[in-house]
């Protein structure tokens, strides 16, 4: 027997409900100084994030984890975001990739954000990763290696779903709003944030 939950039905209370979350999360954040928008005073809560703006927002939260600075060549010296990359890395929020890269143009996907937050925060894996991973339809979409991290984050109800909280979609890019969520909720599991209610959060 798995642990589904049914997707709230779509209407436009509850996709007004998800609206209202949407700004209450953004809205508290913004006011603790952890995000902020553009020039223009809008928000964009629809456009991808790349991994350098996503080393940025998380400099806000950063914790006192210390790993090793690392270099990657794509990431030269006089790079607007070396900063934020190299403090994002040696607190344990980001790491690069296999080939040595970064890639700090790429827009940061659903899954890279909630595994950097797991390893940020340091969230507990649970000993049966496959246990929480049942809530989601498309789990076969999630490496094998991936799995106990994002377990990690569904258990802690970090992990936020719009429209459909059965879908991870894990390799889609994560929208400005979509990280806001999951970083209100990681902020939320370690006590530095109030709950804000939501039928959006994935509740294993």
């Amino acid at each position: 027997m798995t642990n589904r939950v049914d997707a709230p039905p779509s209407t436009d209370r509850t996709s007004e409900q998800g609206t209202q979350n949407r700004q209450r999360e953004i809205a508290e954040l913004a006011r603790r100084g952890m995000i902020s928008g553009f020039e223009d005073g809008s928000f964009r809560p629809d456009q991808p994030v790349t991994r350098t703006q996503y080393a940025t927002l998380v400099g806000e939260v950063l914790t006192d984890v210390q790993q090793e600075s690392q270099a990657f060549p794509d990431v030269p010296v006089n790079f607007w975001g070396k900063p934020a990359i190299d403090e994002a890395v040696k607190s344990g929020f980001l790491r690069g990739y296999p080939d040595t890269s970064f890639q700090p143009n790429q827009p940061i996907s659903r899954m890279e954000v909630l595994l950097s937050l797991v390893n940020g925060f340091q969230l507990p894996k649970p000993a049966d990763p496959a246990a929480p991973l049942q809530v989601f339809q498309d789990r076969d979409q999630i490496p094998e290696w991936a799995r106990p991290a994002v377990a990690a984050a569904t258990q802690a109800n970090v992990v936020v779903s719009h429209p459909n909280v059965n879908q991870f979609n894990p390799n889609q890019p994560a929208t400005r709003a979509e990280v806001a969520a999951m970083l209100y909720q990681a902020l939320t599991t370690t006590g530095q944030l109030p709950p804000i209610q939501s039928n959006y959060i994935v509740r294993p």
